[in-house]
């Protein structure tokens, strides 16, 4: 926001959220409608060429041609890879953008791009190390060792607008929420609820009606919820996490 000249805010911790979102989202909103902003954020903020477009449509296009940029260019310079692993890599985005959060069936995701378990594995951690995907693993499991994620989310929600014209909104969340997270906490995929942060925190990530059926009675556990101003309890805004850093 500050970029766009529309409000200078100060960055949070985790612990502030958590302790004072209540305050914190108050005194936001209380000169600003954030919640226009923060679509607009979904669609076309994650990175800073946003100053110099003049259209969604302009900018998602440099988005897809960077994302060519990097298959084409970035990653055969730093790992040797062949033209038709490329081709596989190519694919596996565009089938991902339709599907995410995709909770791993490595069978289905190799026979839909043509590949090999072993080559599949290789792909997704290129493209998680090239910072198009974000792969989550299980909590309390070494799966990561073994290459198996469980879960599967794009680095941002932009590049998901940017390969696909006909996205989930709560896959949109879901892919923004773990994109602010993921700046220096650890984050894991549990058994209950969508993200476990910092082997503590448990969030379930929805819309303005999300309750929390799926984490009622856990410790520390917490709903992020989207359409909302300001929270109440452990139900936060989910563009208050975007003041993270």
């Amino acid at each position: 926001m500050k970029l766009s000249h529309i409000a200078d805010l100060k960055a949070c911790s985790l612990s502030d959220i958590l302790t004072a979102h209540l305050q914190i989202a108050a005194s936001v909103t209380s000169d600003l409608k954030v919640l226009p902003h923060f679509e607009r954020y979904l669609r076309q903020g994650y990175y800073p060429f946003r100053l110099e477009t003049n259209s969604e449509e302009s900018y998602l296009e440099r988005v897809t041609n960077i994302v060519s940029t990097i298959i084409e260019n970035d990653i055969p310079a730093v790992e040797p890879i062949e033209y038709e692993t490329l081709l596989k890599a190519k694919r596996l985005l565009m089938y991902l953008a339709q599907t995410v959060p995709f909770t791993t069936n490595m069978s289905n995701l190799c026979t839909n791009i043509s590949t090999t378990r072993n080559q599949l594995i290789r792909l997704l951690s290129l493209l998680d190390r090239a910072a198009l995907l974000r792969l989550l693993y299980a909590s309390g499991k070494n799966l990561k060792a073994l290459g198996k994620p469980e879960k599967i989310l794009f680095n941002n929600p932009n590049l998901m607008y940017a390969l696909s014209r006909s996205v989930d909104i709560g896959t949109i969340r879901e892919t923004f929420f773990t994109s602010m997270l993921s700046q220096g906490h650890q984050l894991q995929y549990p058994a209950q609820g969508d993200l476990l942060v910092d082997d503590t925190y448990l969030f379930e990530i929805g819309g303005k009606g999300k309750r929390f059926s799926q984490i009622r009675n856990l410790p520390d556990s917490y709903v992020a919820a989207d359409d909302i101003e300001i929270g109440f309890g452990n139900k936060i805004p989910l563009w208050l996490f975007g003041l993270l850093y």
